[in-house]
């Protein structure tokens, strides 16, 4: 029993090794991007005695601008940081309007090839977001956090078109409730290395 371990040990001391002397942080690669973005935030209920709150649900529509840094390489694989944030608001059914607006940062995983012309990616982000929940004039501010993933098609050299979605939570502070914050993007990034 113990030389198995000592196997399933070595071969994790192996994949360490070559992560350890494999990763570079070689040429980074910074970019920056603005794209428009639609933002959705889900209704939210919740009971208090014999009272029952409810938030409607919240759409909106703006810019989303940001950017990344891609770090690390391992042959295809970019490994690095992203920082946004995203200014989406509409008329609505009153008179405040819908508001969302966020900043978020995080890591980002892109594949990345010369032989196509398109690179796919993922983000795990979290931080600050704010919304009105389309009834109040002012806006409640709680921490948020949110998978993004998409797709940057190259263009021309160093321009991309890019097509993102994104789904996460807000730690709501209306009625103690989280929300679901979904965001869909379409939008250019200028890759400046």
């Amino acid at each position: 029993m113990l030389k198995g371990r000592g196997v399933c040990v070595k071969r994790l001391l192996l994949v360490a090794l070559f992560c350890c002397v494999g990763w570079r942080a070689g040429h980074a690669q910074v970019a920056v991007y603005g794209q428009y973005s639609g933002g959705f935030l889900s209704a939210a209920t919740a009971q208090s005695g014999l009272t029952t709150l409810v938030s409607p649900s919240v759409g909106a529509g703006g810019g989303t601008f940001g950017a990344y840094d891609n770090l690390y390489h391992v042959g295809p694989l970019k490994l690095g940081g992203d920082g946004r944030f995203f200014i989406e608001s509409s008329r609505g059914s009153t008179v405040a309007g819908n508001q969302i607006r966020g900043t978020l940062f995080g890591a980002r995983l892109a594949l990345f090839s010369k032989a196509v012309p398109f690179s796919p990616y993922i983000q795990a982000e979290m931080g600050v977001a704010s919304t009105n929940y389309g009834t109040q004039s002012t806006r409640s501010a709680s921490f948020a956090y949110q998978i993004n993933g998409g797709l940057d098609y190259t263009i021309v050299p160093h321009l991309d078109a890019r097509f993102e979605y994104g789904n996460g939570q807000l730690g709501s502070t209306y009625a103690g409730t989280r929300q679901t914050m979904q965001q869909l993007g379409l939008g250019l990034v200028v890759r400046l290395k």
